[in-house]
């Protein structure tokens, strides 16, 4: 377990990154291109959980790199000013990301590809599922909850046309970018795994 935790920490900081700099253009960019942020940000972290994967050798670092990522997320709370529901539901989301993806692989034979389109979908459906359920919970209590109180279109747009894109992705990038079976293609040095994990931190805190 020892050997996964750097691959885990560093996989987790760089998506937590991607989240604070790339989630931040795109969700500035929906402006113009609605749905652009669902589209990618959950292949982005997919590859990110799968590369942690493949240096642990466990298909249970998928969640731990999610855990990881939810944190740097969940570094908001501590800033002044931000709303905490609007902290807590994207790392909530990333979280039940990760819980997805670890799941449908664990029932996935080890293979150097990456998931097919089945799989890939079931990742994206399932989180989905689970992420409108909460918020189906949190409605009852007068949260705000669009994507369950909007109507049955924009619940429907969100599980299963958005998880359709991330599904052709996702599978499109595992094949443009194959995951290479056998051992990682460089050494992850926890030194360089924590000073990633804390730029993460930083780049949240101020964006």
């Amino acid at each position: 377990m020892r050997k996964a935790l750097s691959p885990i920490l560093l996989w987790g900081a760089v998506w937590g990154i991607l989240e604070a700099t790339a989630g931040y253009a795109l969700h500035f960019a929906a402006i113009a291109l609605p749905g652009l942020p669902g589209a990618l940000l959950f292949p982005l972290g997919f590859l990110c959980m799968a590369q942690a994967q493949k240096a642990a050798g466990k298909p249970s670092a998928a969640f731990w790199t999610a855990a990881i990522a939810a944190s740097v997320k969940g570094i908001d709370l501590l800033v002044p000013g931000h709303d905490a529901i609007r902290v807590i539901n994207p790392a909530l989301s990333i979280l039940l990301e990760g819980l997805a993806v670890t799941g449908i692989s664990l029932l996935l034979p080890a293979k150097g590809k990456g998931p097919g389109l089945l799989p890939a979908l079931g990742m994206g459906v399932l989180w989905r599922a689970l992420f409108a359920g909460y918020l189906g919970l949190i409605s009852l209590f007068g949260l705000p909850a669009g994507l369950v109180t909007s109507g049955p279109g924009t619940l429907l747009r969100f599980v299963l046309l958005e998880s359709l894109i991330n599904a052709a992705v996702i599978y499109a990038a595992c094949r443009a970018i194959p995951r290479a079976s056998g051992k990682p293609a460089f050494a992850i040095r926890p030194a360089a795994a924590a000073g990633a994990y804390l730029l993460a931190l930083g780049l949240q805190a101020v964006l």
